[in-house]
Parts: structure tokens; C-alpha cells; sequence
């Protein structure tokens, strides 16, 4: 009777653990997949976002060029408008 029941939780035990192991299994399976599919995901909306804004880029870079043009260069002067804006902002 004694055998029999230690054979008995040796035997539960065993299969607790082929258990813990298939849990873990499926666990590292759903987490990993997850993940190549955040990742997949997240390199094709960055390289959609870097088409658009590589585009549009160039058009920010001129609007910039014939603001620094307006002012002759003088970057300081846009520091000071800058400031003005972002004080008067912030007020509100």
C-alpha cells in the first residue's frame, strides 16, 4: 500500500512537470510569435513613416531655406520671434 502510493505521487509528480514543461512551451511559442509580429508590424510602419516624411522632408527643408533667405541669415532674429511665439503660447 505504502509503495503503491509513493509509485502513485512520483508518478503525479512527473506529470506535473511534463505539464509546468508544455505550459512553458506554449507560453515561449505565443510570446515569441507575438513578438515577430510586433516587430514585423513596427518595421513596416516605420518604413512607410520614413517614405512620407523623407517626401515631405524636402518641402520643410526649402520652407526653411527661404525663411533663413528672409531674414539674411540671421538666425538670431528667429530665436528672439521664436521666443516671443512660444511666451506668448504658453500663457494661454
Amino acid at each position: 500500500m505504502k509503495g503503491e502510493a509513493r509509485s502513485m505521487g512520483q508518478h503525479d509528480k512527473s506529470k506535473q512537470e511534463g505539464h509546468i514543461w508544455g505550459s512553458m512551451r506554449r507560453t515561449a511559442f505565443i510570446l515569441g510569435s507575438g513578438l515577430l509580429l510586433f516587430v514585423a508590424f513596427w518595421n513596416s510602419v516605420t518604413w512607410h513613416l520614413q517614405r512620407f516624411w523623407g517626401a515631405s522632408g524636402y518641402f520643410w527643408q526649402a520652407q526653411w531655406e527661404r525663411l533663413l533667405s528672409t531674414y539674411e541669415g540671421k538666425e538670431w532674429i528667429l530665436y528672439i520671434i521664436g521666443k516671443c511665439l512660444d511666451l506668448t503660447g504658453s500663457t494661454q
